[in-house]
Parts: structure tokens; sequence; C-alpha cells
């Protein structure tokens, strides 16, 4: 790399004098060299404008996700491929029902005729999640 390069860039370092303290008389002092003149640079900390605060994004608390769906039991009446399975909920509605996740993982086997907890969702309630799979009294393996 020869000193040509640097001349291309030359708003990368510069130097910044100091604000008149007419116009802005509550900054005490400032940072002299500005390495980046990107706006990622405004995010620079300045001891003298007091600690620094960030407020975290975090996830809904599980109450408020638990809210929006409904959890219904019912009995498998057909298997579907995918992982799909046609439920005939207690209160005779037929709904469309997936694995979940944990089921998934844990490789349970749901069979026709399984009763089941599905967790419906109050926007779409012709699809619902498999949450659980009850233990029937006659299958000793479960």
């Amino acid at each position: 790399m020869s000193s040509t390069n640097l001349l291309q860039f030359p708003l990368l370092q510069f130097q910044c004098r100091p604000p008149s303290t007419f116009l802005f008389p509550a900054i005490k002092s400032h940072v002299s060299v500005v390495s980046i003149p990107f706006p990622s640079s405004q995010f620079l900390h300045n001891p003298s404008h007091g600690p620094v605060s960030f407020v975290p994004m975090a996830k809904s608390p599980k109450s408020e996700s638990s809210e929006q769906k409904f959890s219904h039991e019912g009995s498998v009446i057909e298997s579907l491929p995918n992982g799909m399975f046609r439920v005939q909920l207690d209160n005779e509605d037929l709904i469309l029902g997936y694995i979940s996740g944990k089921i998934r993982k844990n490789f349970v086997r749901i069979l026709p005729g399984d009763r089941v907890r599905v967790e419906v969702s109050r926007y779409d309630s012709t699809k619902g999640r498999i949450v659980y799979r009850h233990r029937s009294t006659k299958d000793p393996s479960s």
C-alpha cells in the first residue's frame, strides 16, 4: 500500500475543533478525533454526557403467548404425511394437528386412536399444535 492510497480517503481521520461554548454551553468536553464519519460514529460514548444505559429487547412473557392459544383435548383420527394428524376434538371439531418440537425431538410416537392435547390458535382454528400425548392404560410401553 503506497501513500497515495491514504490520500484517497482524507475524511477517514480528521481533527475536530472544539465546539463554541456560546452555541453549545452544556458541552464541556468532546471527542477530539473522529475516526469514522459514518452514522455509527454518533454512538461513540462521551463520558461527560453521563452513563450509557441500554435497554435489552427480550421475548414477551410466556403468559402473553399462552393467552393467544386455546388448549383442547381430542383423539387422533388419521395420520397424514410430515407429522400431520387429523384430530377430532372433544367439542366435535375436526382440525389438522402438527407435532410440536419437543414431541418431535423426543421421538414420541402418535398413532390413530391416541388421546392428545392440542393448542389451537385463536387466529386459525382449523390448525393446532399437538403438545402432549396422553398415556393410554392398555399400552404398557408408554
